[in-house]
């Protein structure tokens, strides 16, 4: 480890955010259940214990809000600007029951494996559609140009809402996120809740049009959620589960994993030979790219009576940090971890889309959308590349998630007859 201890390594810096897997290592090896001294948070980090607290739901709760856990709370001004919407209730997979249960059951039915099997085509030509538009070109901002439009139109798409409205959304989703990855500034995350505003009356206008005339999508579903009696979800719920399971939950982790997941395989290219061999190896890809880049690095927990966890005692109330993205490169588990194995045995044993309860609803959609879009992607180009000239890749600050700002990159048409 160089010499180096835990105590050199803070998790809230951006240059250790950058590459956070020599810190993850270090305390797998050293302190699987490490307090971090300038939060208070305890960081999980090995596979065992991770597993070991999902597996008790009831135990290490999941409704935490990152926001009310900075110094000094929610801001009063983002509060204010609540005030001209409606103030966000927790998600789905920061909630517990008895809500957690109910937008659980909204939410199951919609991302089954048979139903993302019928929306695979609505994947597959959007993955063209957007490849077509590449043109000629050899050169591209991958982030930009593929990676966060193919989910953004998905989920846009199945919601029912118009494309030439993307950039709105995009502006909107990382407004819901960031707040969330602890590293805002005060006006930025003011700048957030104005956002969501705008959002959410977006939504609610959408809502009452989809109550006058119904069609096949979400939005449909969620006015007639409302007026189920076993749900019966008021409008503030209805647009805490569009906006944020549903429209952020539905594009900002699937960009994440396909952004992350080519510059895998630039950095080491050696798989996609394998792959042009054995195309039904693109679904052990998939699994491989969530382990290695957790788009949800962590997520929180609250200890909701005195317990032993690893061997050190927690106290009511104290707070987990459990990291997804160094429990998926634990060595114990996972040999030879930190490259792509597209033969690992188990290849979807990883935690990066949860397990039991908050198991993740769209975990289907999502690996679909990674299936397809590097099978587009080899079909179309020979070798990959980082754009000479071009800024390194950078990920976005963040306690929580992993998303590259831009990938810009250099690629080679296959010679066509």
């Amino acid at each position: 480890m160089n010499g180096r201890t835990l105590a050199d390594y803070d998790l809230l810096d951006p240059a250790v955010q950058q590459c956070p897997y020599a810190f993850y290592a270090l305390a797998r090896a050293q302190a699987p259940l490490y307090r971090m001294p300038n939060t208070g948070f305890w960081l999980v980090t090995s596979f065992e214990l991770c597993r070991e607290v999902i597996r008790q739901p009831d135990l290490y709760a999941s409704g935490v809000s990152p926001m009310a856990l900075k110094s000094g709370g929610v801001l009063p001004e983002v509060l204010a600007e609540y005030e001209r919407g409606w103030l966000p209730l927790a998600s789905c997979s920061t909630s517990d029951p008895p809500r957690h249960t109910r937008v659980r059951a909204f939410l199951e039915p919609l991302f089954t494996v048979q139903r993302v099997r019928e929306i695979a085509p609505l994947i597959d030509r959007t993955v063209a559609e957007l490849l077509d538009g590449l043109g000629d070109r050899t050169e591209f901002d991958f982030v930009h140009e593929f990676a966060h439009p193919l989910p953004m139109i998905v989920i846009a798409e199945l919601i029912g809402v118009r494309r030439d409205d993307l950039a709105r959304f995009k502006a909107w989703s990382d407004a819901i996120v960031e707040p969330f990855s602890l590293m805002v500034s005060r006006d930025r995350e003011i700048e957030c809740a104005r956002l969501v505003v705008e959002m959410q009356h977006y939504f609610a206008r959408e809502l009452e049009a989809r109550r006058r005339e119904p069609r096949e999508d979400l939005l449909t579903a969620m006015v007639r959620a409302a007026d189920d009696p076993a749900l019966g979800f008021d409008l503030r719920e209805q647009l805490t589960i569009l906006t944020i399971d549903l429209l952020a939950s539905g594009n900002e982790t699937t960009t994440a994993a396909i952004a992350s997941g080519l510059k895998l395989l630039i950095e080491d290219p050696a798989p996609i030979a394998e792959l042009r061999r054995e195309p039904g190896l693109l679904r052990n890809l998939a699994e491989e790219i969530l382990r290695l880049e957790s788009p949800a690095q962590g997520m929180f927990r609250r200890v909701t009576r005195d317990t032993v966890l690893g061997g050190v005692p927690l106290r009511e109330g104290e707070i987990l940090s459990i990291r997804f993205g160094s429990a998926n490169r634990d060595e114990s588990q996972f040999p030879d971890a930190e490259r792509i194995d597209l033969r690992r045995a188990q290849p979807g044993k990883h935690l990066a889309l949860g397990i039991g309860r908050h198991h993740c609803i769209g975990s289907q959609l999502a690996r679909q959308e990674i299936v397809s879009a590097f099978a587009g992607l080899l079909a179309r180009y020979e070798r990959f590349a980082l754009a000479p000239g071009r800024p390194a890749p950078e990920y976005v600050p963040s306690f929580f998630g992993r998303n590259l700002r831009e990938l810009h990159v250099a690629v080679v048409p296959i010679a066509r007859p």
